[in-house]
């Protein structure tokens, strides 16, 4: 679809100097916007899971030198904090309803996007398979406001 529009909008701005005229104006518009925010539904699931998990400080953090003991101690607070902003925000469904190692019938006309064919793939559908694993789909979201869009977490000062 873009090749299209751009083929046209150039001929057109080639031919047409009112047209011509409004294109620059609009890519001076566009210049002129300031980089946006990242995706306000990522910062907002971040900064939750960094308030309740303090997941980005776990990721950030080199584990080289801990021993298995404390990092295991460490993951239990993150993964019990990360896991409470999942069963509060998010409603989370199976992408398919079976359990994983079940035989599942994948029909024609599937969805690349909510089924992924592993191992040795051969022909056309309808395949046959094993679930290895039965997928998420994000059925609903309600997530907590950002006071600002680009602050995550506000830094702590004690006191």
């Amino acid at each position: 679809m873009g090749i299209t529009t751009a083929f046209r909008a150039f001929f057109k701005a080639l031919f047409n100097r009112k047209f011509s005229g409004k294109v620059d104006e609009l890519l001076q518009e566009m210049k002129a916007l300031p980089p946006g925010p990242p995706p306000a539904t990522a910062a907002q699931l971040l900064s939750a899971m960094q308030k309740e998990g303090r997941l980005l400080d776990f990721l950030s953090e080199s584990l080289e030198g801990f021993a298995d003991a404390q990092v295991g101690g460490v993951a239990r607070a993150v993964h019990a904090g990360c896991a409470k902003v999942l069963q509060q925000y998010l409603v989370l469904e199976p992408v398919l309803p079976q359990a994983d190692g079940e035989k599942v019938d994948v029909e024609v006309g599937f969805s690349p996007n909510e089924i992924r064919l592993i191992g040795k793939v051969q022909g056309d559908p309808p395949f046959q398979g094993t679930l290895r694993h039965h997928g998420w789909r994000l059925a609903s979201a309600k997530l907590p406001d950002l006071k600002v869009a680009e602050i995550l977490v506000p830094a702590e000062v004690e006191l």
